[in-house]
This record gives structure tokens, C-alpha cells and sequence, in this order.
């Protein structure tokens, strides 16, 4: 087996909105008159503006923001930088699925040796099972989750007399009805081709398990009977028409969406915030939020998780102490969490960052733009109803460029839905072997 596998078991729980909000806690003194700089890697919105408060808390800390993009854009620099050793940042935005990957590379600093274990307290517990496996060892700090809703354009339901879907089989029969009533020209959903972790929230909420720990190995089941189930009923909408497939956060696809053409889609807590910053005025109040569809009618509402992310501090950094300090201000501060829903519709990790009213403020981004509607409670109630088993392996980062590859094929018509699967699963299970993983 390969040295030091780091796996990361899911167990979302977000049962803390009961908790009130606290006063910040004690963060870790900075040393008095050492002047740092720290370069920080991130694609969240607005990061510049967030930072602006900590660096009057700490005017011998300046932080440089890096925005290369979203996640695969910062990993590939970011992987390049760790092996050759050089042009690493201080500190970089990691989601959670690809964390074990960094931390298996030995890139990473363990936070546990400037304090980082004493913050324990103050997350939500599965975020922390996320970043300390073993309790011990802290690769990272947790900045926010990705519990999954549904969002939706609340102008054009209503003007092809539709209600909002609450089944699967609903929401398909409402596609069709969109696609028919406009000639075509809008479709209700989009299916993201690209990002393996929007389809795996979806079958996630089926009770899909993709990865699981087995003693000191591995089994994984890319294949499994959900992710049949949502991969097969998403083939049917595109081939019938009733879907598209626009690259996500691609100006085509923002393009769509605020012109109407596209009118739902599913997106993780911080999906919101990118619709906001992304669209602005451009369909501004005519969003909501939903629970998202299940396969069955009544009884407990289901959803998966996508992204969700933490901050790490790279070996590279020679300012380790400030970096960590830095993380942990970002993610517990009261300041930098409301800036962050408000700028980057971030949903916090920390438990009383959850209760603060910005969240629940409805003249503020993202819920403004959503008309309003108070969409936080929206996905704390979708976070209640995640599968807390989930697991993430460290060869994730080859399955997700895989998953491409085959849903590619797939769309091409070279591939049946079952194909596409069974292969994504041959090639990445030859894969995780060839890079030394006891796996099967």
C-alpha cells in the first residue's frame, strides 16, 4: 500500500444551527514587529476585500491574493510548484476530495505543530475529520461545504405553468414540458460534462458510495447502482433534448442562465454566490432555492455534497507560524465568514459561523439576488440530509480528469451510460494500482 494514504470519510452533520454566535475566539499572537508577506492562492470572490480586515488586525502581515481559478485550474500550478520545489504560495484553497492527494505528496505543513488542534473545537466535527484523519496530524484548516439544491429561475416556471419539481420523475416530466412550450429554446436543466463531483453529489444523495477504506486498502466502486441510476436518467434528457450540456461557469453558460435559456440547474451551498457574482444585475431577483428532487415521494429529503474546501500551508512557505494564523482567522473570523457568503457565497465550516445573520439576511448576496428568500436555512436543511459515510480516495484527482474522458465518449454516443461507467472504473482502479494503492 502506499505510504502514508491519507482518506477522508465524510460526515457531513450540520446539526449546529442551535449553537448561538460566539465572540471570535483567541487566535495565536503574531510576533510583534516581523513584517511577512503571505502569498495566498484562492478562487473565492472578493477575497482581496475579506483579507482587508485582517490585515488591520495584523498590519505586520500584507497578503497577496492569486486568483488562478477555479479548483483544477490552481491544482495543476500548484502540483507543479510542490515537485519542483519552488513557486509554491504560503497558503492555497484545497476542496476537500483533493485534499488526500497534496497530503499523500508530503507538500503539505502539518498545521498541528502551530496550534492548529486547539481550533478543533470550534468546526463542525465532520469538516475537521476532513483535514486531521487521525486526529493528530492537521493538513489543512476547513473553510466551507457543498451541501446540494436545487436553484431555479421562479419567472420561467411560472410562465410555462410549472411547479417547482419535488421527484425526479417530475422534474423530467417538467423538462419535457419547457422544452416543448418553447420550441426548444430553453431547457429546464443543464448536465455538467466536466465536474465528476456535481455527478457524484447527485448519485451521493441516492446513497451512491464511490470510495471506501477496507483495512489497510481500498475498494472502490465508480460503478455503483446509483451512479447508474442518475448517470442513465441524465443520458435520457440530453438525448431527448430536454437538457443541456454548457461547460459550467463558462461565460456561455452564465450567458444562458441569465437570459432564461437555461432555468435550473443543482448546485452546492456555494453555488449561489458564484450565480450572484457572476451575473449580477443579469437575472437579479428572479432565482430561488429548493430542496433538490427525490427518486421517491415524501419521507426525509436526501442530498449529496459537492466541493467544499479548506486552506492548507505549503512546506514551501517560510513564514508557516503566520500562515496558519492566517487560515484560521479566515475561517473562524466573524468578519471574514460573513465576507465570504457575501462576496463568494461561501457556507462556512466553523459551527458558529452558521448562526451568523448575515447568513440569514435576505437584503444581502447571495439571498438577494435569489429575490430575497432566505436560502441559507435552504441549505442548512439540505446539509441535514447528506450521507455522513462518504469517503474520498487519493487518486481522486486521475478519476475526475477520467470521469471527462468517458462522460465525452458517452455524449458522443460511443459509449452506453453503463459503459462509461464500467470503464471509468477499470481505468482509474488500473490506475490507484499502478501508483502503488492496495485497492480493488
Amino acid at each position: 500500500m502506499k505510504k502514508a494514504a491519507l482518506f477522508v470519510s465524510l460526515a457531513l452533520a450540520v446539526s449546529t444551527l442551535s449553537v448561538s454566535y460566539a465572540a471570535d475566539p483567541a487566535f495565536p499572537k503574531a510576533d510583534a514587529g516581523k513584517k511577512v508577506t503571505l502569498e495566498v492562492w484562492s478562487w473565492v470572490p472578493g477575497l482581496d476585500k475579506t483579507v482587508a480586515a485582517f490585515t488591520q488586525a495584523y498590519p505586520d502581515i500584507s497578503i497577496k491574493v492569486v486568483n488562478l481559478g477555479g479548483g483544477p485550474n490552481t491544482y495543476t500550478k500548484l502540483q507543479t510548484a510542490l515537485k519542483a520545489g519552488s513557486g509554491a504560495p504560503d497558503v492555497a484553497q484545497i476542496e476537500y476530495g483533493f485534499l488526500p492527494s497534496f497530503a499523500d505528496s508530503g507538500g503539505l505543513v502539518d498545521l498541528s505543530k502551530y496550534g492548529a488542534n486547539d481550533y478543533r473545537k470550534y468546526f463542525v466535527p465532520w469538516t475537521w475529520g476532513q483535514v486531521s484523519p487521525d486526529g493528530k496530524a492537521v493538513y489543512a484548516i476547513p473553510q466551507d461545504t457543498g451541501p446540494f439544491a436545487m436553484v431555479y429561475r421562479a419567472d420561467v416556471l411560472s410562465k410555462y405553468g410549472l411547479a417547482v419539481p419535488k421527484t425526479w420523475d417530475q422534474y423530467a416530466k417538467a423538462a419535457s414540458a419547457v422544452t416543448a412550450k418553447s420550441s426548444g429554446k430553453v431547457k429546464l436543466g443543464n448536465f455538467y460534462a466536466t465536474f465528476a463531483p456535481w455527478f457524484m453529489a447527485l448519485a451521493w444523495a441516492d446513497g451512491g458510495q464511490f470510495f471506501k477504506r477496507d483495512g489497510d486498502g481500498w475498494v472502490q466502486t465508480l460503478n455503483n447502482p446509483s451512479a447508474k441510476k442518475v448517470l442513465n436518467y441524465w443520458y435520457g434528457l440530453v438525448k431527448k433534448g430536454d437538457v443541456s450540456t454548457i461547460g459550467a461557469f463558462s461565460a456561455d453558460y452564465w450567458n444562458a442562465t441569465g437570459a432564461g435559456t437555461v432555468a435550473s440547474n443543482f448546485e452546492a451551498a456555494w453555488g449561489p454566490g458564484g450565480y450572484a457574482g457572476s451575473m449580477k444585475d443579469k437575472s437579479a431577483g428572479l432565482w430561488r432555492a429548493a430542496p433538490l428532487p427525490q427518486w421517491t415521494a415524501g419521507g426525509v429529503v436526501k442530498s449529496g455534497n459537492w466541493g467544499g474546501s479548506s486552506n492548507i500551508v505549503t512546506t514551501q512557505s517560510k513564514n508557516p507560524k503566520e500562515a496558519t494564523l492566517f487560515a484560521l482567522w479566515l475561517n473562524l473570523s466573524s468578519s471574514a465568514i460573513g465576507a465570504n457568503w457575501v462576496n463568494g457565497g461561501l457556507f462556512p465550516a466553523s459551527s458558529a459561523g452558521l448562526t451568523l445573520p448575515v447568513l440569514h439576511d435576505k437584503t444581502k448576496n447571495p439571498s438577494k439576488f435569489f429575490g430575497g428568500q432566505d436560502i441559507g436555512t435552504v441549505y442548512a436543511e439540505a446539509s441535514r440530509g447528506v450521507n455522513v459515510n462518504f469517503q474520498w480516495a487519493p487518486w481522486f484527482p486521475f478519476a475526475n480528469d477520467n470521469y471527462n474522458k468517458q462522460i465525452d465518449l458517452m455524449l458522443k454516443g460511443k459509449l452506453t451510460p453503463d459503459q462509461a461507467l464500467d470503464a471509468w472504473q477499470a481505468e482509474t482502479l488500473a490506475e490507484a494500482k499502478k501508483e502503488g494503492y492496495t485497492v480493488k
